[in-house]
């Protein structure tokens, strides 16, 4: 999720609706509609990882793929939620358009459950809280030591305060006593620049968007999220083996439409994205960026779904956290 949204439309009969950095959309318009010709939306760079494989997993439909870039994504999600249902509007959903925003808002402008309908699973991914190399704080253990010392000396940077990384270190915090500051910021980028500054201490976001600094040697991994130690990152402790099993928090991406889309559309996608999360090289580079792929079926998507707004509802509720 990121905080500014940029699009740009090439016209009503050779289409491409762009979701990118501002200073993307300039270079890659025409090459994009070149490659993948008209009325497309493509969605590129989510969250730092390749454009490319979301375009892979949506395989030859030819409908809009947007996805939002606003903390919680629901601007991205009411779109979608609001288009007609003819296969040709698709929302990349994830916690935050359909776990968080129903408890983030007090009168959210959509029902995910209601609204959309779910079509194909994509996989998950760990947050990942990054250090300076230089913080000598670099463990959990000695950041809660320190926290808990010096309430608010210390500080972390994220984007959007509902959202899952801002709202892991919120459940930290809480569990632990230690009082670290949030700084909110327009998307991981700018939050990782003020780390790399040495502005900001620390910085937590999806793994996916910080990995690339961390394999340079920028920044310094802490601790990651997931249920086990990401694959990419095997010596970096998780926040669970510190601070028990409840700060367990991933990402999720999965494909939703509006609800009435023709079976026949929904059925399209589904069998592209189950191809593409078969393909080596697909699997490769979202595995690189600390993305797993997954399988689920429709029912077992909705099933977690409900599970994850009933885990966030009383969190959110608890630290009484509302949408910027």
């Amino acid at each position: 999720v990121r905080a500014v949204q940029r699009m740009a439309d090439a016209g009503p009969q050779d289409a491409v609706l762009l979701t990118v950095k501002a200073h993307q959309v300039k270079d890659l318009l025409p090459e994009l509609r070149d490659l993948f010709g008209p009325q497309t939306m493509v969605v590129s760079m989510i969250n730092g990882v390749p454009w490319w494989y979301f375009q892979r997993l949506a395989g030859p439909y030819e409908g809009r793929v947007l996805e939002s870039v606003d903390p919680g994504g629901s601007i991205a999600a009411d779109n979608v939620a609001k288009s007609p249902p003819d296969g040709y509007s698709v929302l990349l959903g994830n916690i935050g358009s359909h776990a968080l925003v129903p408890h983030l808002y007090a009168r959210p402008s959509y029902d995910a459950l209601v609204d959309l309908e779910t079509v194909a699973w994509i996989g998950t991914q760990p947050n990942l809280l990054a250090c300076n190399p230089s913080f000598p704080l670099d463990t959990l253990p000695k950041l809660i030591a320190a926290a808990k010392e010096a309430p608010g000396k210390y500080s972390f940077g994220s984007s959007g305060l509902g959202t899952s990384p801002t709202l892991t270190m919120e459940m930290l915090k809480r569990k632990v006593g230690a009082d670290i500051t949030f700084i909110s910021y327009r998307g991981a980028a700018a939050a990782a620049a003020d780390v790399l500054a040495g502005h900001v201490p620390l910085v937590i976001s999806n793994i996916d968007s910080l990995m690339g600094q961390v394999s340079a040697g920028k920044l310094k991994p802490v601790a990651t999220t997931g249920a086990k130690r990401s694959a990419i990152l095997p010596d970096t402790p998780t926040f669970a083996e510190t601070a028990g099993p409840d700060l367990i928090v991933t990402s999720w991406s999965i494909w939703s439409v509006p609800r009435g889309t023709p079976q026949a559309a929904k059925d399209k996608l589904r069998e592209a994205t189950e191809r593409a999360l078969k393909e080596p090289d697909v699997i490769a580079s979202m595995r690189q960026g600390g993305f797993e792929p997954g399988s689920l079926s429709v029912p077992e998507i909705d099933a977690f779904i409900k599970t994850e707004r009933e885990r966030w509802s009383k969190i959110i509720k608890d630290a009484n956290i509302k949408a910027e």
